[in-house]
């Protein structure tokens, strides 16, 4: 899909000295879905997938930057691969989607702790909403490779079936290693989504079916972590509460689990624990 243009009525995007990185690839999924590969000028020494990098734009003489986490997997840094919304009415997305290739732009140092732990042979449980499904794949990219690539499941969920950005990739995983891919549609009578007959609901409304189904039960020791829009993701039922029993049984000590929270708004990323919610959806199994 070519790049839809994007006016941005009195604002200038003006390239400065300043600007490190150059656009070297772009892939527009959907006119608000894109996929961005960006070059750095100089290599950044070590990237870890679920680790973000800051993108910046010289607007009226200030930066102005966001934070997106690389779906890159660790090693491979020539290129830099992001999986970016435009937020219409956004401060920073709107002057990102003027760029093709060939632009220049501003990117900073890979920060986060968002990472996968080296050597950690618990079951994965990787729960993702729209463009937070990128610090998966660069994490699964990594691992996939490895001998004793542990056993994965990975929960990505949209609302369209064109947003199922690393679909083919997923699926050419999940058909030669441990992993299981399980895309769902949260509107599944949308015209966009005919034809359509895998698993349908949030997220949060799948979780407890999702789990049953790959076997995941409360004796399994499992490594849970969840990125993308708060009530997508983290859930209005309870699922949070029992995917967190399901997550921690095996292990000594009760831990925060790692959950990536991406708000609405385009503000930083934090991370904080997953709370107890109500859901208003109900599932289907794929037929």
């Amino acid at each position: 899909m070519r790049p839809l243009p994007v006016r941005v009525p009195g604002v200038r995007v003006t390239p400065t000295a300043g600007d490190n990185a150059t656009v070297v690839g772009r892939e527009d999924l959907t006119p608000s879905v894109a996929r961005f590969r960006i070059r750095p000028d100089v290599l950044p020494p070590h990237v870890e997938p679920g680790q973000y990098l800051s993108l910046g734009l010289v607007v009226d003489g200030r930066i102005v930057q966001r934070p997106y986490s690389t779906a890159t997997r660790a090693g491979a840094h020539e290129e830099l691969e992001f999986l970016v919304r435009l937020v219409p009415g956004g401060t920073f997305t709107p002057l990102l989607w003027t760029l093709g290739v060939g632009d220049r732009l501003r990117i900073g140092r890979p920060k986060g702790l968002f990472s996968r732990i080296p050597g950690d042979d618990r079951t994965h449980l990787f729960i993702a909403t729209g463009t937070g499904l990128a610090p998966f794949v660069g994490m699964i990219d990594t691992f996939i490779g490895e001998p004793d690539a542990p056993r994965t499941v990975v929960i990505h969920g949209v609302s369209h079936v064109a947003e199922l950005a690393y679909r083919e990739r997923l699926e050419r995983w999940a058909a030669q290693a441990p992993v299981r891919y399980v895309p769902s549609i949260s509107r599944p009578h949308d015209p966009s989504n005919a034809g359509w007959n895998g698993w349908t609901g949030r997220v949060d409304a799948i979780l407890d079916d999702v789990c049953t189904t790959m076997r995941l039960g409360p004796r399994d020791r499992a490594s849970l972590r969840a990125c993308g829009n708060c009530p997508d993701c983290l859930g209005r039922r309870r699922a949070g509460r029992r995917v967190h029993r399901r997550a921690m049984a095996g292990t000594k000590k009760r831990r925060t689990l790692p959950v990536l929270l991406k708000p609405q708004k385009e503000t930083p990323w934090t991370n904080r624990t997953m709370p107890s919610q109500r859901s208003g959806s109900s599932p289907r199994r794929p037929i």
